[in-house]
């Protein structure tokens, strides 16, 4: 008899084992957008919300996606956000042309949803404690995975904005959530999932850290919100052309002999507008000055000379010299020389091949 009863205790631990590993296989993502921009809806669109989902007089951004997904025997319904922290209007700090005449002024933005599962956007009251997904009960959840997206759309018209200004939401306006989903429609068990890798406690308790909608955390502002297409970086492409090897005889004096070129082309510039930068050049020796060595031995004889980048003379090693009013079309280029190469330590140096590698670190200060 005793034999029997341990047997069956036996059993019953692993089902209630298999059980807990079964639920934790439906788990949730949630990627916030980055960055946020605002364009008119009928131009916005993602995987899951086709082009045309908002009217061209709406003024939608797309601010993060929740994707939740489940093992092909797991079922649940009725997904919910919790333990919300989020104002059902947030405030949008911009040039408005309604009452503001044009002037910074405080307008409101509404959330929107739009499951794959949903034929169109719905609002988000997330002042609420709890706020649907899909629908208030009895909806089951078939997609996976299950993929919602989450908007913010203006409560005026898309023409009262400014679309060459910049826009910001306050601190504190968006917050953070959890989710749960029913497991057993019949008993009604509401279940914590975890998302982004949530611990969820045991009992019942809600994940000790909930999820941020902004980026920047729970409370965190949202600013530089553009209007229109997305504003591309501005970017630098580099190159060094090397004109290595040189006679040496050229570069004894003052003029001196070309040994490279250092060419910048801006990438995404404004056209009109000049750009800044700084470089700076370095050695193996990390010295002041510079020197031609032995080429297997970095540290061996050493034959001075002078650099020269441009028009700017006397270059010091690791100092930083402005490269001004670079264009934003086209390419911009200038020489590096090298000049006054001693020639009395030339004409003393053992025989070999004798060179010096410099490092050329460009910095942008746009």
């Amino acid at each position: 008899m005793d034999q029997k009863i341990k047997r069956a205790l036996f059993f019953i631990i692993i089902g209630l084992v298999l059980t807990q590993a079964l639920f934790s296989a439906i788990t949730a993502t949630y990627v916030p957008a980055n960055p946020v921009y605002f364009k008119k809806g009928n131009e916005i669109s993602t995987p899951s919300t086709p082009a045309g989902s908002f009217s061209s007089n709406d003024l939608v951004a797309h601010i993060g996606t929740i994707k939740i997904f489940k093992e092909p025997n797991d079922r649940y319904w009725d997904p919910f956000l919790v333990n919300i922290n989020t104002a059902s209007h947030v405030s949008f700090v911009g040039p408005f042309f309604g009452w503001g005449g044009g002037a910074v002024t405080s307008t409101q933005l509404k959330i929107i949803g739009k499951s794959s599962m949903q034929n169109s956007p719905v609002d988000y009251w997330l002042s609420q404690e709890t706020w649907p997904l899909e629908g208030w009960y009895g909806t089951e959840i078939t997609d996976n995975p299950y993929v919602v997206d989450i908007f913010l759309k203006s409560t005026h018209n898309s023409s009262l904005f400014d679309e060459n200004a910049i826009y910001s939401i306050p601190a504190g306006e968006l917050g953070s959530f959890n989710i749960k989903v029913t497991t057993d429609l019949n008993r009604g068990t509401e279940k914590y999932i975890s998302v982004n890798g949530q611990e969820i406690p045991p009992g019942g308790q809600p994940p000790a850290t909930s999820v941020p909608i902004p980026e920047g955390g729970p409370g965190a502002p949202i600013t530089d919100i553009p209007i229109g297409d997305i504003p591309l970086p501005l970017t630098y492409h580099i190159n060094i052309r090397n004109e290595s090897p040189f006679d040496l005889n050229h570069a004894y004096n003052s003029s001196g002999v070309k040994v490279a070129t250092t060419e910048v082309v801006i990438g995404n510039g404004e056209v009109g507008v000049n750009y800044n930068l700084q470089i700076k050049f370095t050695n193996p020796q990390n010295s002041t000055d510079f020197t031609l060595r032995p080429k297997e031995s970095p540290y061996g004889y050493s034959i001075p000379y002078n650099l020269r980048f441009g028009d700017i003379s006397g270059i010091k090693g690791g100092t930083l010299y402005d490269w001004n009013n670079l264009l934003s079309t086209g390419g911009n280029s200038k020489e590096i020389k090298i000049y006054n190469v001693d020639k009395s330590k030339a004409d003393q140096a053992p025989a070999g091949i004798f060179e010096d590698t410099i490092t050329v670190e460009i910095l942008s200060t746009n």
